[in-house]
């Protein structure tokens, strides 16, 4: 039994067998209606140092490192596959990260896990080839996680999050700290009970959009229940003012306005103008291809 008890600090041990065998009992995890808001009960932790990279910015490659996707009934059959974060989900194509606190806590599971199911669907029509999250838990305790989502499932007509949310499981927190959005909780026996479940090394609450394997928003909710930047609905607005801002836009001559205010007959004069100018750019003869008009023509024609 004492084999699996982790040494915390000085005074305080967390076993973490016994939090795991808890949480998979469905007396031992009492859980809030989906969308229901949080307790008002919560602790603030200790905050100690933890080794890790610098934080993650905006045009950073996105590391390589190994992490576990939780599939549907994967941790009972010791199957979950083990994947490489970068070659494996976000290497190509535009793909979303969403870092959470801990599985079971408050904000994670009335909240911010429920706002990315309720838009899969967007980020799909956003151009979103995968939006995963991934907290320091291990593979038995997400999957109890997503089992007591099921309300929420429901609610969009879906039976599993596979397919919906990719569950990442970092227990050992090799993909946090490569990213730099660890930190270290010591356990509060006074604090909110949920959030014990995940005293130790924990995630920052981010948001990563990756595009082809480069880091292109980067998104970070300080405190372990403050929830804006990194919300679905904030991470949906910033993709859809990228898309709004990679349109081509409608650029209109300098002389068009002056043109239409000369009349419908000078205006005609100009676009035919325009398009002569750019037809001898591109064929440097003096006649436009199909227009019979030459250059000296058109320009005498429209003053």
């Amino acid at each position: 039994w004492f084999s699996s008890v982790g040494v915390i600090s000085g005074e305080y041990f967390l076993p973490q067998r016994m939090w795991t065998i808890g949480a998979l009992s469905a007396a031992a995890v009492r859980l809030p209606a989906c969308g229901s808001k949080p307790s008002s009960s919560r602790g603030s932790p200790i905050v100690m140092a933890t080794m890790q990279a610098e934080q993650v910015a905006v045009g950073d490659d996105f590391p390589n490192v190994p992490i576990t996707l939780v599939t549907d009934g994967c941790a009972a059959e010791d199957n979950c596959p083990l994947l490489d974060s970068s070659t494996d989900l976000f290497s190509s194509g535009r793909n979303v990260l969403v870092g959470m606190p801990g599985a079971f806590t408050p904000t994670c599971t009335d909240e911010h896990l429920p706002g990315y199911i309720r838009g899969a669907g967007k980020f799909r029509s956003l151009g979103v080839s995968t939006v995963a999250v991934v907290t320091t838990n291990d593979r038995f305790l997400l999957t109890a996680w997503k089992r007591a989502m099921s309300a929420c499932l429901r609610a969009e007509g879906k039976a599993s999050l596979d397919g919906m949310v990719s569950m990442l499981a970092d227990k050992d927190a090799d993909l946090i700290k490569a990213l730099g959005v660890a930190y270290n909780s010591k356990l509060d026996t006074k604090a909110n009970k949920f959030f014990q479940l995940n005293a130790g090394i924990r995630s920052k609450r981010f948001a990563l959009v990756v595009e082809e394997g480069r880091v292109a928003h980067v998104a970070v909710d300080e405190g372990e229940t403050d929830l804006d930047a990194t919300s679905a609905e904030s991470i949906l607005a910033w993709l859809e003012e990228r898309g709004r801002a990679s349109r081509p836009s409608k650029t209109r001559s300098a002389l068009q306005p002056t043109l239409e205010a000369e009349g419908p007959g000078k205006a005609a004069w100009g676009a035919a103008l325009v398009a002569s100018l750019v037809g001898l750019v591109a064929s440097q003869e003096g006649v436009v291809a199909g227009g019979g008009l030459s250059f000296r023509e058109l320009v005498e024609g429209l003053f």
